[in-house]
């Protein structure tokens, strides 16, 4: 009773917006004039408030076509309602509503401005505060019940749910490991994901303009002036037309709020946002934690800091002049010098990627060559090695071929038992030894003879090799470092390298008489195996093929309950044969390209296709199927994808 009664004296010495007597207290205070500006001020926000629910709502019926019912209008022909003209007539009247309400938004927001203002010099400023509270509170009031009544009225418009359900993806989608605490607002704009693509007006036509031309002289070298001329018309036409449409965009993927939010995020300097290793998810860092984690990876022993940049000049030279030497000997001609030469080069960078499915979030080195001395190179040696490289048999190139392998297989159960696991390679990019890779990559592809289609021997191609990968000089913030040893992540070579590796390595398998595996299917650095031996022999033979070489280290994982994954398929043993179907990892979020992101439509129609096509080709049987095809019609419909779209 006491508390009770002390909270009531200090309510009534200090009223607050939330207590009942603010308002006559106020009047008693200042005068009734007062009073009229504050009820003139709340009125005004609640018509603010509403004003941008109704442009939030038809912006949102712009973005996915739906037509209210205030512009549906009688027709003396009801077939004219399907015709174009109509729907065009539609969509305008729909624009001009936005609009005025736009308009009308903007003239109470400054009605609103202009009273706060005059309130400020007449109120205290704890009084002030208070009634911008006051008025925030009411806003907040109408704010929710007029976007319930919105949401219900774009659900029925739309025969379902609308828009992405981030509330039930946002835990596997954000992970915030950082200080900083995140508003809803930008937990909804960090669901939206990497690939979300901003409808964004273009600001500066010259620039624009200049920037399309200095793209397309880039290729006039590479074809015939008739076909040049032809690109650069259509490039022409369709610009023209893209400025066009930008004049007169007034929609917008993104709210105010989120606008807001981005640029809030943008600007603050304290954490690092960034895509996680594995998965769509998006990790926020402290910047001092980040800096941290990628100071300890350049520690280790691949790495080696440099004092100034000369010698990624010296670099960049020297695969100059060896290109011009091979120019001179008459090994190139003048195009492929001009194509594989670097000027004016930058540095690579480094930037490390969260891993969120491991404890600590320790981050996986990744080094950009883009825009590098040996980028031009890399990518051109990367394509040709990729053409003409041996494959093994026991080679795949992807899950569908993983499955089409594993269809073929039969097990003769009644003779053996099977038991299928997976090995994977630990860190194999940073682990290649270079030299070595270099050498056994030479080897596949000139002999017995040369099967490569590049104009380059055997040394000659060696020495492009080193002038490649080894000692790529990168930066990392203010600091340049090289990498000694192994190949890096973001160089085109680096896959390509890796697996020739592997493959010979895994040659060794050959010398096994017994203990092996009856099938042995390798993705990189995934091995799928089955072995008709017991556990312990099996564990022996990990054992032995640990032994390989010393900068190899398999992991090992048995299959359980007749099931075992491998990339992103599930292989369950079934009585003489091997059934597959979809496998989703734990860092799988479910977000694809949303709808409402600026990206062509036929992209996103091509992507229920893949994925349907995906869920067809791997998964083994009817039941399967249809499962799998419900779960992804609930997963479209989360990511905003409209009923009728998901239904074709």
């Amino acid at each position: 009773m006491l508390f009770t009664a002390v909270i009531s004296f200090f309510s009534y010495l200090f009223p607050t917006a939330l207590s009942s007597g603010f308002i006559s207290n106020l009047c008693l205070k200042y005068g009734e004039s007062i009073l009229v500006s504050i009820r003139c001020c709340e009125r005004l926000t609640e018509k603010l408030q509403k004003a941008k629910c109704d442009v939030e709502f038809l912006r949102c019926c712009l973005i996915y076509n739906l037509m209210p019912n205030f512009i549906n209008i009688r027709l003396w022909k009801p077939g004219v309602r399907r015709s174009e003209q109509y729907k065009s007539f539609q969509r305008n009247c729909l624009i001009r509503e936005l609009e005025c309400r736009q308009k009308q938004a903007r003239k109470l927001e400054k009605q609103v401005s202009a009273i706060l203002i005059e309130l400020e010099k007449h109120l205290s400023s704890i009084d002030y505060l208070n009634v911008k509270k006051f008025c925030h509170d009411s806003a907040s009031r109408i704010h929710t019940k007029v976007m319930k009544t919105h949401q219900k009225k774009l659900e029925e418009l739309n025969r379902g749910p609308i828009g992405q359900n981030y509330e039930e993806m946002k835990l596997k989608l954000i992970h915030n490991i950082s200080s900083y605490t995140l508003s809803k607002v930008e937990e909804r704009l960090l669901c939206r994901g990497w690939d979300f693509c901003i409808e964004n007006k273009i600001s500066n036509f010259l620039d624009f303009e200049t920037d399309l031309e200095l793209n397309a002289m880039k290729i006039q070298s590479h074809c015939h002036q008739t076909v040049f001329s032809s690109i650069c018309r259509k490039i022409h036409n369709a610009s023209q037309q893209l400025m066009h449409t930008s004049k007169h965009k007034k929609i917008s993927n993104l709210s105010d709020e989120e606008l807001a939010a981005l640029k809030s995020l943008k600007s603050n300097n304290n954490i690092v946002i960034c895509k996680a290793d594995k998965g769509n998810c998006i990790v926020i860092l402290d910047k001092e934690a980040y800096m941290e984690k990628a100071e300890d990876v350049l520690k280790g022993k691949q790495f080696e800091p440099l004092r100034n940049d000369k010698f990624h000049r010296k670099r960049e030279e020297k695969l100059n002049k060896y290109i011009f030497s091979l120019f001179k000997q008459g090994v190139i001609d003048n195009k492929l010098r001009y194509q594989l030469q670097s000027t004016y080069s930058s540095l690579s960078v480094f930037y490390g990627l969260p891993k969120a499915h491991k404890t600590g979030y320790p981050i996986r080195p990744i080094i950009s060559n883009i825009g590098s001395y040996q980028y031009k190179l890399s990518k051109y040696l990367a394509k040709a090695i990729r053409d003409a490289r041996p494959q093994a048999e026991s080679y795949i190139k992807d899950s569908f071929e993983f499955v089409k392998r594993i269809k073929e297989i039969v097990l003769d159960t009644q003779q053996k038992t099977y038991i299928m696991c997976s090995l994977d390679v630990e860190s194999l990019y940073t682990n290649v030894p270079v030299e070595e890779a270099i050498e056994i990559t030479l080897n596949y592809i000139y002999k017995p003879k040369k099967i490569i289609d590049a104009p380059f021997d055997k040394e000659q191609m060696r020495i492009l090799l080193n002038l490649s990968i080894r000692d790529a000089p990168f930066r990392f913030q203010n600091k340049i470092y090289k990498q000694i040893d192994g190949v890096a992540m973001g160089n085109p070579l680096a896959p390509i390298i890796a697996d020739l590796w592997m493959q010979k390595i895994e040659e060794k398998l050959n010398r096994y008489t017994t203990n092996k595996p009856m099938i042995w299917l390798r993705y990189v650095d995934d091995i799928f195996c089955v072995f008709t031996i017991s556990k312990e022999k099996i564990f022996e033979f990990h054992t032995r093929i640990n032994k390989w070489h010393k900068n190899l280290h398999f992991t090992l994982k048995l299959e359980s309950d007749n099931s075992i994954a491998f990339l992103d398929v599930l292989v369950t043993q079934e009585q003489d044969k091997l059934n597959t179907s979809l496998y989703r990892k734990p860092t799988h979020t479910g977000l694809y390209m949303l709808w409402d992101s600026t990206q062509n439509r036929r992209y996103k129609l091509g992507l229920i296709k893949t994925l349907v096509i995906r869920i067809y080709r791997i998964c083994s049987s009817k039941e399967i199927v249809t499962q799998e095809l419900h779960l992804l019609r609930t997963t479209l419909t989360n990511n905003g994808y409209l009923p009728h779209i998901i239904k074709r």
